[in-house]
């Protein structure tokens, strides 16, 4: 993933995950700062960005719930064991 400077001359501060504007890519933005309005420059934002394709995103949703899944039947053979352990 690269990331990439990006700006805009909206006051307000963009959506950290964007996954509405392109029907192609989501955006992640990060690294966000409040530029004031100074001189010539207007009140803006300023923030790091990538874009990421959405069925490459779709796949790493599908693997974060897989994680998270195995993670909860961990948990639930580690207290299997305690208790079987508890009872010998």
């Amino acid at each position: 993933m690269i990331w990439h400077k990006n700006a805009n001359g909206n006051p307000e501060k963009p959506a950290e995950l964007d996954t509405n504007s392109s029907k192609i890519y989501n955006y992640i933005r990060k690294d966000f700062e409040h530029i004031p309005a100074e001189g010539s420059v207007s009140e803006h934002w300023e923030w790091m960005e990538a874009k990421i394709r959405k069925e490459d995103w779709e796949l790493f949703e599908e693997v974060m719930d897989h994680g998270t899944a195995l993670d909860d039947v961990y948990a639930a053979l580690t207290e299997l064991a305690e208790l079987i352990e508890e009872g010998e």
